[in-house]
């Protein structure tokens, strides 16, 4: 079985690009806009943005955060992505992710959709409030227990065919509790 922790950050496109066209949201392309180790001593725990064009009349643009580390995401780093505009167009240098406060000519009153994957999950904190603000979470877990978890299971044993790494969507369950469901279709999208 695959640990989602040891998605290396060369995997992270692909997986991202598959997971969220299994969740129903279109790209035609996906790019890194950078990458950060959270702690100097483990390189192991990182984070990536990414972004992608409009992928429709729907969206201005996607912004996902992509987070590899030990301990789950929590409301603060929830609220932080909520304040990023998509990447500038900036033909002299390279894209980078603006703060909110800053407009690009690229603005437009459609809001970007908002992505935060995580290997490791959320707290119920943060699944409420990214679920007040739109924002659309997965959780990266083991494809073999994922697929084991969902109502395709027969037996004890996934099929061949489950990837290492499956997505998972986040929600917040009716008891109150932060729930993570196998992707089977096109993602139901909040707005804020």
């Amino acid at each position: 079985m695959g640990d989602p922790r040891r998605v290396r950050p060369d995997e992270v496109e692909i997986l991202v690009a598959r997971e969220l066209r299994k969740a129903g949201i279109p790209l035609s392309k996906l790019s890194v806009v950078s990458r950060r180790a959270l702690a100097a001593q483990d390189e192991s725990q990182y984070v990536m943005e990414l972004t992608g064009p409009p992928g429709g009349a729907a969206t201005q643009g996607i912004i996902i955060e992509f987070r590899n580390e030990a301990g789950v995401v929590d409301v603060d780093t929830i609220r932080a992505l909520a304040t990023r505009l998509p990447a500038a167009r900036n033909a002299d240098g390279p894209k980078r992710l603006q703060p909110a406060n800053e407009t690009s000519p690229d603005s437009a009153a459609v809001a970007p959709l908002r992505v935060m994957m995580s290997t490791a999950g959320f707290d119920l904190a943060a699944a409420t409030e990214a679920r007040s603000l739109g924002i659309m979470l997965l959780r990266i877990a083991d494809g073999g227990a994922a697929f084991l978890r969902s109502q395709w299971a027969m037996g004890d044993q996934p099929p061949a065919w489950v990837p290492e790494y499956m997505a998972e969507l986040v929600d917040v369950g009716p008891a109150g509790d932060v729930r993570y469901q196998m992707i089977t279709g096109p993602a139901k999208r909040t707005s804020h």
